[in-house]
């Protein structure tokens, strides 16, 4: 009410004033002109006035802490649920990743540039980058990706063969699909190790039945035995409607 209250000099006059044909009495301005002496505070009052004020900024600051409370539980949540599937990136000296810089057309022309070669660590988000120009760039951590190579053809290359240098070859990981393996350790924690240790080897003695993938299980067959004269029964559908003809 004071801002509404208040001159604008844009149309000559308060909007009130210009709307209503009257100028608006607020909380501020009865407060002034209490303070000031112009209005005389009734003897009839139900309450002191500093009795007033006092539970009235009693209240006011009830109210902030109710609502600064809920904020924050409000502000967690967004946040909670912003993140759920965020995760951290991590980059390491000498990574291959590809950086997102501006080209020759301007800071507004941005695009991922490939290969770029990680030189230092400033800190968990920031990274220095060398995109190949002898230049190092200081880089956020979103606006890095890890470098993935395509692969354009395949070849068989012999043991026997030196003509082509050294050949890396991949190691084979072997990865364990037995139930005991998908066991974690904390739901284990209520038996002993002998216990434990005969738990596993029960899962993985039955493996193929402890499976998390669907599949067919005959174990038990249900057959209905039906006499000569049975005749299965056809399930009716009524027609809706006559058939026109045409």
């Amino acid at each position: 009410m004071g801002i509404a209250g208040g001159p604008k000099f844009h149309y000559g006059g308060r909007l009130n004033l210009l709307v209503y044909g009257r100028i608006p009495r607020g909380l501020l301005a009865i407060l002034k002109e209490t303070w000031s002496g112009e209005r005389e505070v009734s003897p009839s009052l139900s309450q002191p006035v500093e009795e007033y004020l006092q539970d009235l900024r009693d209240e006011m600051e009830a109210m902030t802490q109710y609502a600064t409370d809920h904020t924050s539980q409000a502000q967690q949540g967004y946040v909670s649920r912003y993140n759920l599937r965020v995760s951290h990136k991590r980059f390491h000296e000498g990574d291959r990743v590809i950086v997102l810089a501006p080209e020759s057309g301007g800071k507004l022309l941005n695009k991922w540039q490939e290969p770029g070669i990680v030189k230092e660590v400033r800190s968990a988000n920031s990274y220095l980058t060398d995109l190949g120009d002898s230049r190092t760039r200081h880089v956020h951590a979103n606006k890095i990706k890890r470098f993935v190579a395509r692969v354009n053809g395949c070849a068989v290359v012999n043991d026997a063969d030196a003509d082509f240098g050294r050949v890396v070859t991949p190691a084979n990981v072997v990865v364990s699909d037995l139930p005991s393996a998908r066991i974690e350790e904390t739901k284990l924690v209520h038996l002993d190790a002998q216990q434990s240790q005969q738990l596993l080897q029960l899962l993985d003695q039955f493996a193929d039945r402890l499976s998390g993938k669907p599949g067919l299980c005959n174990v038990a067959v249900r057959r209905i035995h039906t006499t000569s004269d049975f005749v299965p029964r056809a399930r009716q559908i009524q027609a809706r409607g006559r058939l026109r003809d045409h």
